[in-house]
């Protein structure tokens, strides 16, 4: 717990070097209001109802007024199995906890039980500063607990990640995001603790079309991750280490009357990659 503590304090340090005019430490309602989803209470333009994974259902989405309420996700078996359900729960606009419930499976039969278990849950913690939000999981499943502490800048979108594992401290990962003026991510560099002279780098390009995950807070797998995180779609990632770029991953789009994607191919040199289709339904 001290480490957390401490850790905090730092990120909030650094945080209020680089933007000196935000007001600390009582947070604004105004410059958290504009705060990246899930954080921020900025409602959804389209609604995204339906992804399919090469034409076989993989997730549903429902909305309470404009603001995401549930995700389901299925497995892609001869008929799509319904294993997980997420659950948002708000208070007014403001995001409170996501709980997942989630059923056994088997592959090789294809057998999914209609009982749902509670398998992870997240609180998203009441801010003490403008640029600052942590966000405690506890993944009942594996009993691992976790943190994560966001870091905005003064637009409000996240420009830091710093994941704490709590129940062994050995897989901490601190993971910066660079934008551009669209206010894209075009680079990000995870760095480990165990390993802090190794860092992972990506790269990213865009379209100028609407993303439909950015304001939902979560990507197609139900993460606050990369895909969610801009305002426009990813059309290349390209990974790249020490020695320079591994492999590059291409995203192949068809856009629909509302702007927003309606179809992509997946494409990349990584060895074993196989290529598929998502088709999205509004």
């Amino acid at each position: 717990m001290k480490k957390v503590l401490a850790l905090l304090f730092l990120l909030c340090l650094a945080s209020c070097n680089d933007d000196k005019d935000q007001p600390t430490p009582s947070p604004d309602p105004a410059v958290l209001a504009k705060q990246q989803a899930p954080f921020g209470t900025s409602a959804v333009d389209v609604k995204l109802t339906k992804l399919l994974y090469n034409g076989k259902l993989f997730a549903e989405y429902f909305y309470k007024g404009d603001l995401l309420r549930e995700q389901k996700k299925y497995l892609l078996f001869n008929v799509p199995g319904h294993y997980q359900t997420g659950s948002f729960k708000r208070n007014g606009a403001t995001l409170e906890s996501y709980d997942v419930e989630a059923a056994q499976w088997i592959a090789e039969s294809q057998y999914v039980s209609d009982v749902f278990k509670p398998s992870y849950s997240i609180r998203f913690d009441a801010p003490v500063f403008d640029t600052l939000r942590t966000v405690t999981e506890e993944n009942l499943v594996f009993l691992s607990n976790y943190t994560r502490t966001y870091i905005f800048d003064k637009q409000g979108f996240v420009k830091r990640e710093v994941f704490l594992e709590r129940s062994y401290g050995s897989n901490d990962i601190t993971t910066n995001y660079i934008r551009n003026e669209q206010h894209n991510v075009v680079t990000s560099t995870a760095t480990y603790a165990s390993q802090p002279s190794v860092a992972n780098r990506i790269e990213y390009e865009y379209d100028s079309h609407p993303n439909p995950f950015f304001k939902l807070g979560i990507d197609r797998n139900g993460q606050l991750a990369a895909h969610s995180l801009s305002p426009n779609n990813i059309v290349k990632e390209t990974v790249i280490d020490a020695a320079g770029p591994v492999y590059f991953i291409e995203y192949k789009y068809e856009y629909g009357a509302n702007g927003y994607p309606s179809k992509v191919k997946v494409l990349s040199n990584s060895q074993g990659f196989i290529p598929y289709t998502i088709e999205f339904s509004y």
